[in-house]
Protein backbone atom coordinates (compact mmCIF):
# COMPACT_ATOMS: atom_id res chain seq x y z
CA UNK A 1 0.00 0.00 0.00
CA UNK A 2 3.02 2.68 1.14
CA UNK A 3 4.65 1.34 -1.97
CA UNK A 4 1.65 2.61 -4.63
CA UNK A 5 1.31 5.84 -2.74
CA UNK A 6 4.73 6.79 -3.27
CA UNK A 7 4.72 5.35 -7.34
CA UNK A 8 1.55 8.03 -7.06
CA UNK A 9 3.51 10.69 -5.95
CA UNK A 10 6.43 10.44 -7.75
CA UNK A 11 3.96 10.22 -11.26
CA UNK A 12 2.39 13.26 -9.89
CA UNK A 13 5.89 14.97 -9.24
CA UNK A 14 7.07 14.29 -12.79
CA UNK A 15 3.76 15.49 -14.46
CA UNK A 16 4.11 19.21 -12.14
CA UNK A 17 7.75 19.37 -13.54
CA UNK A 18 6.84 18.60 -17.30
CA UNK A 19 4.13 21.28 -16.77
CA UNK A 20 6.59 23.56 -15.54
CA UNK A 21 8.91 22.87 -18.33
CA UNK A 22 6.73 23.36 -20.82
CA UNK A 23 5.31 26.25 -19.52
CA UNK A 24 9.04 27.68 -19.64
CA UNK A 25 9.44 26.55 -22.94
CA UNK A 26 6.23 28.32 -23.94
CA UNK A 27 7.42 31.78 -22.31
CA UNK A 28 10.69 31.79 -23.76
CA UNK A 29 9.58 30.93 -26.98
CA UNK A 30 7.14 34.05 -27.06
CA UNK A 31 9.36 36.40 -25.35
CA UNK A 32 12.00 35.11 -27.94
CA UNK A 33 9.38 35.91 -30.91
CA UNK A 34 8.71 39.30 -29.51
CA UNK A 35 11.93 40.13 -30.11
CA UNK A 36 12.97 39.00 -33.44
CA UNK A 37 9.47 40.90 -34.41
CA UNK A 38 10.96 43.90 -32.86
CA UNK A 39 14.07 43.46 -34.49
CA UNK A 40 12.67 43.04 -37.88
CA UNK A 41 10.50 46.05 -37.69
CA UNK A 42 12.98 48.57 -39.05
CA UNK A 43 13.91 46.58 -42.22
CA UNK A 44 10.55 44.31 -43.13
CA UNK A 45 7.74 45.21 -41.20
CA UNK A 46 5.16 42.69 -43.30
CA UNK A 47 8.22 39.79 -41.26
CA UNK A 48 7.10 40.82 -38.16
CA UNK A 49 3.99 40.72 -38.72
CA UNK A 50 3.64 37.57 -39.57
CA UNK A 51 6.02 36.89 -36.45
CA UNK A 52 3.35 38.59 -33.97
CA UNK A 53 0.43 36.88 -35.71
CA UNK A 54 2.37 33.30 -35.17
CA UNK A 55 2.51 34.35 -31.45
CA UNK A 56 -1.42 35.15 -31.33
CA UNK A 57 -2.81 31.70 -31.60
CA UNK A 58 -6.51 30.53 -31.35
CA UNK A 59 -5.77 29.02 -27.43
CA UNK A 60 -4.14 32.15 -26.12
CA UNK A 61 -7.53 33.91 -26.11
CA UNK A 62 -7.25 36.02 -23.02
CA UNK A 63 -7.01 39.61 -22.99
CA UNK A 64 -4.88 41.58 -21.17
CA UNK A 65 -6.45 44.40 -18.69
CA UNK A 66 -5.17 47.80 -18.25
CA UNK A 67 -4.80 48.43 -14.97
CA UNK A 68 -5.74 51.69 -15.05
CA UNK A 69 -6.94 53.37 -18.75
CA UNK A 70 -6.03 56.57 -19.39
CA UNK A 71 -8.35 59.65 -20.52
CA UNK A 72 -7.02 61.13 -23.78
CA UNK A 73 -9.83 63.83 -24.93
CA UNK A 74 -12.47 63.04 -22.73
CA UNK A 75 -13.00 59.65 -23.87
CA UNK A 76 -11.83 56.85 -21.03
CA UNK A 77 -12.43 53.14 -22.26
CA UNK A 78 -14.21 50.73 -20.01
CA UNK A 79 -12.49 49.66 -17.25
CA UNK A 80 -11.62 45.48 -16.37
CA UNK A 81 -11.04 44.67 -19.79
CA UNK A 82 -10.03 46.09 -23.38
CA UNK A 83 -11.94 45.80 -26.14
CA UNK A 84 -12.04 42.40 -28.02
CA UNK A 85 -11.42 44.08 -30.82
CA UNK A 86 -8.02 44.37 -29.65
CA UNK A 87 -6.66 40.48 -30.25
CA UNK A 88 -4.15 40.35 -27.91
CA UNK A 89 -3.28 36.79 -26.55
CA UNK A 90 -2.93 36.04 -22.79
CA UNK A 91 0.79 36.42 -21.70
CA UNK A 92 0.76 34.68 -18.04
CA UNK A 93 4.13 35.57 -17.23
CA UNK A 94 3.60 39.08 -16.79
CA UNK A 95 2.22 42.58 -18.54
CA UNK A 96 5.42 43.76 -20.08
CA UNK A 97 5.21 41.11 -22.68
CA UNK A 98 1.73 41.80 -23.25
CA UNK A 99 2.47 45.66 -23.42
CA UNK A 100 5.36 45.11 -26.26
CA UNK A 101 2.91 42.58 -28.42
CA UNK A 102 0.40 45.82 -28.63
CA UNK A 103 2.62 47.91 -29.04
CA UNK A 104 4.75 46.41 -31.88
CA UNK A 105 1.52 44.61 -33.48
CA UNK A 106 0.12 48.69 -33.58
CA UNK A 107 3.57 49.31 -35.13
CA UNK A 108 3.34 46.93 -37.71
CA UNK A 109 -0.13 47.47 -38.61
CA UNK A 110 0.76 51.01 -39.34
CA UNK A 111 4.39 50.22 -40.88
CA UNK A 112 2.02 48.03 -43.22
CA UNK A 113 -1.29 50.27 -44.16
CA UNK A 114 -3.83 48.25 -42.31
CA UNK A 115 -6.36 50.43 -41.11
CA UNK A 116 -6.01 51.24 -37.32
CA UNK A 117 -10.15 51.29 -36.14
CA UNK A 118 -9.05 50.54 -32.41
CA UNK A 119 -7.21 52.36 -29.50
CA UNK A 120 -7.38 49.03 -27.54
CA UNK A 121 -3.75 47.99 -28.32
CA UNK A 122 -2.05 51.22 -28.13
CA UNK A 123 -3.72 52.08 -24.81
CA UNK A 124 -2.34 48.29 -23.58
CA UNK A 125 1.21 49.94 -24.30
CA UNK A 126 1.19 53.50 -23.34
CA UNK A 127 -1.22 52.03 -19.59
CA UNK A 128 2.02 50.03 -19.31
CA UNK A 129 4.79 51.99 -20.14
CA UNK A 130 3.56 54.86 -18.73
CA UNK A 131 4.61 58.80 -18.91
CA UNK A 132 7.09 59.04 -16.10
CA UNK A 133 10.01 58.38 -17.54
CA UNK A 134 11.55 59.33 -20.73
CA UNK A 135 12.41 55.60 -22.97
CA UNK A 136 12.02 54.22 -26.66
CA UNK A 137 9.23 51.91 -26.03
CA UNK A 138 6.89 54.42 -23.85
CA UNK A 139 7.69 57.46 -26.63
CA UNK A 140 6.89 54.86 -29.20
CA UNK A 141 3.51 54.09 -27.17
CA UNK A 142 2.53 57.43 -27.47
CA UNK A 143 3.34 57.87 -30.86
CA UNK A 144 1.24 54.95 -32.52
CA UNK A 145 -1.03 56.06 -30.52
CA UNK A 146 -1.48 59.41 -32.00
CA UNK A 147 -1.35 58.08 -35.61
CA UNK A 148 -4.13 55.55 -34.42
CA UNK A 149 -5.96 58.51 -33.41
CA UNK A 150 -5.35 60.04 -36.98
CA UNK A 151 -6.79 57.14 -38.32
CA UNK A 152 -9.71 57.09 -36.61
CA UNK A 153 -10.27 61.06 -37.59
CA UNK A 154 -9.72 61.63 -33.32
CA UNK A 155 -7.82 65.19 -34.32
CA UNK A 156 -7.35 66.67 -30.50
CA UNK A 157 -6.31 62.95 -28.81
CA UNK A 158 -3.85 62.65 -31.57
CA UNK A 159 -2.63 65.81 -30.93
CA UNK A 160 -2.25 65.09 -27.08
CA UNK A 161 -0.46 61.53 -27.77
CA UNK A 162 1.74 63.30 -30.07
CA UNK A 163 2.50 65.70 -27.52
CA UNK A 164 3.57 63.32 -25.23
CA UNK A 165 5.62 60.97 -27.51
CA UNK A 166 7.97 64.19 -28.02
CA UNK A 167 8.98 64.62 -24.56
CA UNK A 168 9.41 61.04 -23.80
CA UNK A 169 11.92 59.96 -26.69
CA UNK A 170 15.33 59.83 -25.02
CA UNK A 171 17.28 61.23 -27.94
CA UNK A 172 15.59 63.84 -29.88
CA UNK A 173 17.85 62.22 -32.81
CA UNK A 174 15.50 59.13 -33.17
CA UNK A 175 13.20 59.33 -36.31
CA UNK A 176 10.44 58.45 -34.62
CA UNK A 177 10.24 61.81 -32.79
CA UNK A 178 10.96 63.21 -36.12
CA UNK A 179 7.63 61.50 -37.21
CA UNK A 180 5.94 62.86 -34.32
CA UNK A 181 6.54 66.79 -34.96
CA UNK A 182 5.66 66.20 -38.80
CA UNK A 183 2.64 64.11 -37.86
CA UNK A 184 2.12 67.69 -34.84
CA UNK A 185 2.33 69.71 -38.26
CA UNK A 186 -0.43 68.33 -40.03
CA UNK A 187 -2.71 68.67 -37.72
CA UNK A 188 -2.24 71.72 -36.58
CA UNK A 189 -2.42 72.94 -40.59
CA UNK A 190 -5.44 70.43 -40.92
CA UNK A 191 -6.99 73.45 -37.95
CA UNK A 192 -5.78 76.54 -39.61
CA UNK A 193 -3.80 76.69 -36.77
CA UNK A 194 -0.84 78.21 -39.16
CA UNK A 195 1.64 79.45 -36.15
CA UNK A 196 1.61 76.18 -34.66
CA UNK A 197 2.25 74.31 -37.65
CA UNK A 198 5.04 76.28 -38.99
CA UNK A 199 7.12 75.55 -35.48
CA UNK A 200 6.33 71.78 -35.71
CA UNK A 201 7.88 71.77 -39.46
CA UNK A 202 10.57 74.13 -38.85
CA UNK A 203 11.46 72.01 -35.65
CA UNK A 204 10.71 68.85 -38.05
CA UNK A 205 12.83 70.08 -40.71
CA UNK A 206 16.43 71.08 -38.57
CA UNK A 207 16.35 67.23 -36.81
CA UNK A 208 18.54 64.55 -38.25
CA UNK A 209 16.17 62.31 -39.60
CA UNK A 210 15.48 65.03 -41.85
CA UNK A 211 18.40 66.47 -42.77
CA UNK A 212 19.75 63.02 -43.77
CA UNK A 213 17.52 62.06 -45.84
CA UNK A 214 16.78 64.25 -49.30
CA UNK A 215 13.68 62.69 -49.37
CA UNK A 216 12.35 63.72 -45.53
CA UNK A 217 13.83 67.33 -46.85
CA UNK A 218 11.39 67.29 -49.41
CA UNK A 219 8.51 66.47 -47.22
CA UNK A 220 9.43 69.34 -45.13
CA UNK A 221 9.50 72.04 -47.75
CA UNK A 222 6.58 71.02 -49.32
CA UNK A 223 4.94 70.89 -45.91
CA UNK A 224 6.34 74.45 -44.87
CA UNK A 225 5.27 75.58 -48.08
CA UNK A 226 1.65 74.57 -47.57
CA UNK A 227 1.67 76.68 -44.31
CA UNK A 228 3.82 79.68 -45.77
CA UNK A 229 0.73 80.35 -48.54
CA UNK A 230 -1.55 80.86 -45.66
CA UNK A 231 1.05 82.97 -44.23
CA UNK A 232 0.73 85.15 -47.83
CA UNK A 233 4.88 84.98 -47.99
CA UNK A 234 4.51 84.33 -51.63
CA UNK A 235 7.84 84.97 -52.36
CA UNK A 236 8.91 82.50 -49.85
CA UNK A 237 6.22 80.05 -50.37
CA UNK A 238 7.48 79.73 -54.45
CA UNK A 239 10.75 79.06 -53.49
CA UNK A 240 10.12 76.38 -51.26
CA UNK A 241 8.48 74.95 -53.51
CA UNK A 242 10.51 75.10 -55.96
CA UNK A 243 13.15 73.47 -53.41
CA UNK A 244 10.62 70.45 -53.76
CA UNK A 245 10.79 70.01 -57.59
CA UNK A 246 14.62 70.48 -57.47
CA UNK A 247 14.73 67.50 -55.17
CA UNK A 248 15.76 64.64 -57.14
CA UNK A 249 14.46 62.44 -53.93
CA UNK A 250 10.96 63.90 -54.12
CA UNK A 251 8.48 61.31 -54.93
CA UNK A 252 5.75 61.53 -57.78
CA UNK A 253 2.58 62.30 -54.97
CA UNK A 254 4.85 65.24 -53.38
CA UNK A 255 5.70 66.58 -56.91
CA UNK A 256 2.09 66.75 -58.61
CA UNK A 257 0.54 67.58 -55.41
CA UNK A 258 3.47 70.71 -55.71
CA UNK A 259 2.61 71.60 -59.16
CA UNK A 260 -1.02 71.97 -57.79
CA UNK A 261 -0.07 74.36 -54.81
CA UNK A 262 1.74 75.92 -56.94
CA UNK A 263 -1.02 76.65 -59.41
CA UNK A 264 -3.29 77.77 -56.77
CA UNK A 265 -0.30 80.70 -55.66
CA UNK A 266 -0.38 82.00 -59.00
CA UNK A 267 -3.24 82.26 -59.37
CA UNK A 268 -5.04 83.34 -55.99
CA UNK A 269 -2.38 85.23 -54.78
CA UNK A 270 -0.31 86.45 -57.90
CA UNK A 271 -3.59 86.35 -60.32
CA UNK A 272 -1.30 85.01 -63.14
CA UNK A 273 -3.62 82.99 -64.58
CA UNK A 274 -1.43 81.82 -67.70
CA UNK A 275 1.54 80.67 -64.67
CA UNK A 276 -1.40 78.46 -63.15
CA UNK A 277 -2.73 76.93 -66.51
CA UNK A 278 1.28 75.70 -66.85
CA UNK A 279 1.50 74.35 -63.61
CA UNK A 280 -2.27 72.02 -64.38
CA UNK A 281 -1.27 71.14 -67.66
CA UNK A 282 1.55 69.51 -66.13
CA UNK A 283 -0.72 67.79 -63.49
CA UNK A 284 -2.16 66.54 -66.55
CA UNK A 285 -4.82 63.53 -65.31
CA UNK A 286 -2.71 63.17 -62.35
CA UNK A 287 -5.58 63.36 -60.01
CA UNK A 288 -8.09 62.15 -62.55
CA UNK A 289 -11.00 64.13 -63.90
CA UNK A 290 -13.42 63.98 -61.02
CA UNK A 291 -10.69 65.59 -58.34
CA UNK A 292 -13.01 68.10 -56.16
CA UNK A 293 -10.00 70.51 -55.73
CA UNK A 294 -8.63 70.56 -59.20
CA UNK A 295 -12.11 71.45 -60.88
CA UNK A 296 -12.94 73.73 -58.35
CA UNK A 297 -9.70 75.49 -59.02
CA UNK A 298 -10.65 75.06 -62.92
CA UNK A 299 -13.89 76.67 -62.77
CA UNK A 300 -12.49 79.40 -60.78
CA UNK A 301 -9.85 80.29 -63.70
CA UNK A 302 -12.72 79.91 -66.36
CA UNK A 303 -14.58 82.46 -64.58
CA UNK A 304 -12.44 84.90 -63.46
CA UNK A 305 -11.85 84.20 -68.10
CA UNK A 306 -15.73 84.95 -67.91
CA UNK A 307 -16.74 81.74 -69.11
CA UNK A 308 -19.75 81.63 -66.78
CA UNK A 309 -21.13 78.76 -68.44
CA UNK A 310 -18.48 76.05 -68.27
CA UNK A 311 -17.50 77.64 -64.96
CA UNK A 312 -20.56 76.72 -63.61
CA UNK A 313 -20.92 72.81 -64.54
CA UNK A 314 -17.53 72.09 -63.39
CA UNK A 315 -18.52 73.87 -59.83
CA UNK A 316 -21.75 71.31 -59.83
CA UNK A 317 -19.30 68.41 -60.96
CA UNK A 318 -16.93 69.50 -57.76
CA UNK A 319 -20.11 69.02 -55.90
CA UNK A 320 -21.12 66.02 -57.33
CA UNK A 321 -17.54 64.35 -57.13
CA UNK A 322 -16.60 65.27 -53.70
CA UNK A 323 -18.04 65.04 -50.18
CA UNK A 324 -14.66 67.04 -48.77
CA UNK A 325 -16.31 70.01 -46.54
CA UNK A 326 -13.72 72.22 -47.92
CA UNK A 327 -14.36 71.83 -51.31
CA UNK A 328 -18.41 71.91 -51.27
CA UNK A 329 -17.87 75.11 -49.50
CA UNK A 330 -15.98 76.67 -52.47
CA UNK A 331 -18.19 75.35 -55.13
CA UNK A 332 -20.87 76.77 -53.62
CA UNK A 333 -18.86 80.19 -53.31
CA UNK A 334 -18.48 79.75 -56.65
CA UNK A 335 -22.14 78.94 -57.76
CA UNK A 336 -23.63 81.92 -55.83
CA UNK A 337 -20.73 84.26 -58.08
CA UNK A 338 -21.43 82.82 -61.39
CA UNK A 339 -25.24 82.30 -61.32
CA UNK A 340 -26.36 85.81 -61.65
CA UNK A 341 -24.42 85.80 -64.81
CA UNK A 342 -26.38 83.03 -65.95
CA UNK A 343 -30.07 84.30 -65.34
CA UNK A 344 -30.39 81.81 -62.28
CA UNK A 345 -31.52 84.40 -59.30
CA UNK A 346 -33.51 81.62 -57.99
CA UNK A 347 -30.42 79.28 -57.47
CA UNK A 348 -28.23 82.05 -56.44
CA UNK A 349 -29.80 82.71 -52.88
CA UNK A 350 -30.09 79.15 -51.97
CA UNK A 351 -25.80 79.02 -53.45
CA UNK A 352 -25.41 81.67 -50.80
CA UNK A 353 -27.48 79.90 -48.19
CA UNK A 354 -25.26 76.67 -48.85
CA UNK A 355 -22.09 78.58 -48.76
CA UNK A 356 -23.37 79.89 -45.15
CA UNK A 357 -24.14 76.81 -43.64
CA UNK A 358 -20.94 74.84 -44.51
CA UNK A 359 -18.32 78.01 -43.85
CA UNK A 360 -20.32 77.90 -40.16
CA UNK A 361 -19.78 74.29 -40.11
CA UNK A 362 -16.27 74.89 -40.72
CA UNK A 363 -15.71 77.27 -37.80
CA UNK A 364 -17.75 74.45 -36.04
CA UNK A 365 -15.00 72.02 -36.87
CA UNK A 366 -12.41 73.94 -36.25
CA UNK A 367 -11.02 73.06 -32.70
CA UNK A 368 -8.34 75.95 -32.56
CA UNK A 369 -9.40 76.36 -29.50
CA UNK A 370 -9.50 73.07 -27.52
CA UNK A 371 -5.73 72.18 -29.35
CA UNK A 372 -4.78 75.74 -27.86
CA UNK A 373 -5.99 74.20 -24.72
CA UNK A 374 -4.36 70.61 -24.75
CA UNK A 375 -0.47 72.75 -25.78
CA UNK A 376 -1.28 74.72 -22.91
CA UNK A 377 -1.73 72.02 -20.49
CA UNK A 378 1.28 70.01 -22.03
CA UNK A 379 3.13 73.12 -21.57
CA UNK A 380 2.49 73.41 -18.11
CA UNK A 381 2.41 69.27 -17.34
CA UNK A 382 6.08 70.00 -19.01
CA UNK A 383 6.98 72.45 -17.10
CA UNK A 384 5.72 70.71 -13.77
CA UNK A 385 8.65 67.61 -14.93
CA UNK A 386 11.35 69.62 -15.13
CA UNK A 387 10.56 71.70 -12.06
CA UNK A 388 10.69 68.43 -10.61
CA UNK A 389 13.60 67.27 -12.14
CA UNK A 390 15.24 70.55 -11.25
CA UNK A 391 14.08 70.14 -7.37
CA UNK A 392 15.37 66.92 -7.54
CA UNK A 393 18.46 67.54 -8.88
CA UNK A 394 19.02 70.49 -6.16
CA UNK A 395 17.66 67.91 -3.53
CA UNK A 396 20.53 65.52 -4.78
CA UNK A 397 23.20 68.33 -5.42
CA UNK A 398 22.38 69.18 -1.76
CA UNK A 399 22.65 65.68 -0.12
CA UNK A 400 25.75 65.28 -1.67
CA UNK A 401 26.92 69.14 -0.58
CA UNK A 402 25.93 67.90 2.40
CA UNK A 403 28.04 64.61 2.71
CA UNK A 404 31.03 66.41 1.41
CA UNK A 405 30.79 68.82 4.16
CA UNK A 406 30.24 66.10 6.53
CA UNK A 407 32.88 64.30 5.21
CA UNK A 408 35.26 67.17 5.92
CA UNK A 409 34.31 67.58 9.22
CA UNK A 410 35.38 64.55 9.92
CA UNK A 411 38.33 64.36 8.30
CA UNK A 412 39.37 67.48 10.19
CA UNK A 413 38.13 66.38 13.79
CA UNK A 414 40.45 62.91 12.79
CA UNK A 415 43.50 65.13 11.55
CA UNK A 416 42.71 67.24 14.57
CA UNK A 417 42.49 64.23 16.55
CA UNK A 418 45.64 62.53 15.21
CA UNK A 419 47.56 66.11 15.95
CA UNK A 420 46.07 66.05 19.66
CA UNK A 421 47.51 62.64 19.90
CA UNK A 422 50.65 62.82 18.65
CA UNK A 423 51.37 65.91 20.77
CA UNK A 424 50.59 64.09 23.46
CA UNK A 425 52.63 61.49 22.49
CA UNK A 426 55.25 63.68 22.14
CA UNK A 427 54.88 65.43 25.83
CA UNK A 428 54.24 62.08 27.74
CA UNK A 429 58.25 60.87 25.84
CA UNK A 430 59.59 64.04 27.44
CA UNK A 431 58.01 62.93 30.48
CA UNK A 432 59.63 59.86 30.44
CA UNK A 433 63.12 61.26 29.42
CA UNK A 434 62.66 63.57 32.52
CA UNK A 435 61.75 60.49 34.62
CA UNK A 436 64.40 58.59 33.09
CA UNK A 437 66.92 61.26 33.67
CA UNK A 438 65.93 61.69 37.53
CA UNK A 439 66.18 58.31 38.10
CA UNK A 440 69.65 58.02 37.15
CA UNK A 441 70.13 60.99 38.65
CA UNK A 442 69.26 59.17 42.14
CA UNK A 443 71.16 56.19 41.56
CA UNK A 444 74.38 58.43 41.19
CA UNK A 445 73.61 60.20 44.48
CA UNK A 446 73.01 56.76 45.99
CA UNK A 447 76.54 55.56 44.80
CA UNK A 448 74.74 52.71 42.83
CA UNK A 449 76.45 50.74 40.05
CA UNK A 450 74.65 51.06 36.63
CA UNK A 451 74.73 49.26 34.04
CA UNK A 452 76.75 50.93 31.10
CA UNK A 453 74.42 49.58 28.22
CA UNK A 454 71.48 50.33 30.31
CA UNK A 455 72.71 53.87 31.34
CA UNK A 456 70.33 57.16 29.64
CA UNK A 457 72.65 59.80 28.06
CA UNK A 458 72.42 62.66 30.55
CA UNK A 459 70.13 65.39 29.38
CA UNK A 460 70.03 68.93 30.54
CA UNK A 461 66.75 69.52 33.05
CA UNK A 462 66.28 72.98 30.71
CA UNK A 463 67.02 71.29 27.54
CA UNK A 464 63.94 69.27 28.27
CA UNK A 465 61.68 72.14 29.42
CA UNK A 466 62.96 73.59 25.78
CA UNK A 467 61.75 70.41 23.88
CA UNK A 468 58.36 71.10 25.86
CA UNK A 469 58.67 75.23 24.74
CA UNK A 470 58.69 74.07 20.83
CA UNK A 471 55.46 71.73 21.00
CA UNK A 472 54.27 74.65 22.89
CA UNK A 473 54.91 76.81 20.15
CA UNK A 474 53.82 74.58 17.28
CA UNK A 475 50.32 73.97 19.08
CA UNK A 476 49.56 77.55 19.71
CA UNK A 477 50.29 78.38 16.01
CA UNK A 478 47.43 75.97 15.36
CA UNK A 479 45.04 77.55 17.80
CA UNK A 480 42.32 79.88 17.27
CA UNK A 481 44.20 81.81 19.42
CA UNK A 482 47.16 82.91 16.92
CA UNK A 483 44.12 84.28 14.36
CA UNK A 484 42.21 85.60 17.29
CA UNK A 485 45.80 88.63 18.31
CA UNK A 486 46.32 88.35 14.16
CA UNK A 487 42.74 90.03 13.72
CA UNK A 488 43.35 92.21 16.95
CA UNK A 489 46.72 93.26 15.90
CA UNK A 490 45.11 97.04 15.01
CA UNK A 491 44.39 96.84 19.03
CA UNK A 492 47.23 95.96 20.27
CA UNK A 493 49.38 98.37 18.55
CA UNK A 494 47.31 101.12 19.92
CA UNK A 495 48.25 100.33 23.73
CA UNK A 496 45.09 101.77 24.56
CA UNK A 497 42.48 98.78 24.16
CA UNK A 498 42.79 95.25 25.88
CA UNK A 499 41.10 92.11 25.63
CA UNK A 500 37.76 91.70 27.01
CA UNK A 501 37.45 90.32 30.33
CA UNK A 502 35.49 87.37 28.68
CA UNK A 503 38.11 86.22 26.22
CA UNK A 504 41.07 87.10 28.18
CA UNK A 505 39.80 84.09 31.05
CA UNK A 506 39.40 81.69 28.31
CA UNK A 507 42.82 82.48 26.88
CA UNK A 508 44.64 82.20 30.33
CA UNK A 509 42.37 78.51 31.19
CA UNK A 510 43.74 77.43 27.40
CA UNK A 511 47.32 78.97 28.63
CA UNK A 512 47.39 76.69 32.02
CA UNK A 513 46.42 73.59 29.99
CA UNK A 514 48.66 74.14 27.48
CA UNK A 515 51.85 74.50 29.99
CA UNK A 516 50.35 72.15 32.53
CA UNK A 517 53.73 69.94 32.78
CA UNK A 518 56.18 73.06 32.39
CA UNK A 519 53.89 74.93 35.24
CA UNK A 520 53.86 71.76 37.87
CA UNK A 521 58.32 71.71 37.16
CA UNK A 522 58.36 75.29 37.91
CA UNK A 523 56.37 75.24 41.02
CA UNK A 524 58.14 72.45 42.59
CA UNK A 525 61.52 74.67 42.42
CA UNK A 526 59.34 77.89 43.06
CA UNK A 527 56.28 77.42 45.28
CA UNK A 528 55.84 81.33 45.60
CA UNK A 529 55.01 82.03 42.12
CA UNK A 530 51.53 83.17 41.33
CA UNK A 531 48.76 82.16 38.78
CA UNK A 532 49.19 86.15 37.24
CA UNK A 533 53.02 84.94 37.08
CA UNK A 534 52.66 82.15 35.24
CA UNK A 535 50.68 83.57 32.70
CA UNK A 536 53.25 85.89 31.92
CA UNK A 537 55.96 83.75 31.94
CA UNK A 538 53.95 81.62 29.55
CA UNK A 539 53.47 84.53 26.72
CA UNK A 540 56.80 85.00 27.64
CA UNK A 541 57.66 81.71 26.22
CA UNK A 542 55.33 81.90 23.38
CA UNK A 543 57.73 84.52 22.16
CA UNK A 544 54.89 87.31 23.13
CA UNK A 545 56.13 90.50 22.99
CA UNK A 546 55.55 93.54 25.78
CA UNK A 547 52.89 94.58 23.91
CA UNK A 548 51.62 91.31 23.28
CA UNK A 549 51.04 90.39 27.00
CA UNK A 550 49.66 93.66 28.12
CA UNK A 551 46.82 93.49 25.40
CA UNK A 552 46.61 89.71 26.94
CA UNK A 553 46.73 90.69 30.79
CA UNK A 554 44.72 93.68 30.52
CA UNK A 555 47.08 95.87 31.63
CA UNK A 556 49.53 98.91 30.27
CA UNK A 557 53.46 98.45 29.55
CA UNK A 558 54.95 99.39 32.70
CA UNK A 559 52.88 96.85 34.45
CA UNK A 560 54.95 94.16 32.45
CA UNK A 561 58.27 95.47 33.10
CA UNK A 562 57.07 95.89 36.52
CA UNK A 563 56.53 91.69 36.32
CA UNK A 564 60.15 91.11 35.26
CA UNK A 565 61.36 91.90 38.31
CA UNK A 566 58.59 90.28 40.35
CA UNK A 567 59.30 87.10 38.42
CA UNK A 568 63.06 87.87 38.96
CA UNK A 569 62.99 87.88 42.34
CA UNK A 570 60.74 84.74 42.94
CA UNK A 571 62.68 82.21 39.83
CA UNK A 572 65.58 80.72 40.36
CA UNK A 573 68.07 82.29 38.60
CA UNK A 574 67.82 78.98 35.93
CA UNK A 575 64.25 79.30 35.49
CA UNK A 576 64.65 83.34 35.05
CA UNK A 577 66.99 82.65 32.92
CA UNK A 578 64.93 80.02 30.91
CA UNK A 579 61.99 82.17 30.99
CA UNK A 580 63.69 85.22 30.03
CA UNK A 581 65.39 83.58 27.08
CA UNK A 582 69.06 83.65 28.54
CA UNK A 583 69.56 79.79 29.06
CA UNK A 584 72.11 78.34 26.68
CA UNK A 585 73.07 75.01 26.82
Amino acid sequence: MKKSKRIFLLKMALLVMVAVGLSSCRHADVHDALLRAEALMETDPHAARAVLDSIASPNLNRLFTPLNPPVIGGQKPLKGRASDSSGLPSFRRGKGEAALFALLKTQADYKCDIPLTSDSLPLIATDYYGTKRKSQRAALAQHYLGCTYIEMHRDLDAIEAQLRATTLFPDTTNKYFAHSLLHLGCLYSRHYMVDSAWVAFERYRRTESCNSDSANVSYADYYMGTVAFYKDNDEFTDSLFQSVLSNKKTNNNIRFNTYFQLAKLRFYHQHDIEGALAYLNKLGNRFGEDNGALLTLRADILAQQRQPATSYELYKKALRNSSDIYVQCMSYEGLASVAPLLNKPDSTRFFIDQYKGLLDSIYTMNKQREITEIKDKHIVDLHDQRQKARNMRWRLWGVVLLSAFIITLLLIERKRKNERLRFEQELNAIKQRQIDQKVNDEEEQNGEETNPAEESPFIHPFAIQQERVKLYRKQYAASRWKNYLSDHSLDILSKEKVMPAKEMNEFNAYLHGLFADLFMDLLNSNARVSHLALEFVAMKLLGFDTEHIAYCSRSNVHAVHNRRYYLKEKLTPEWYSFVMGEYSK
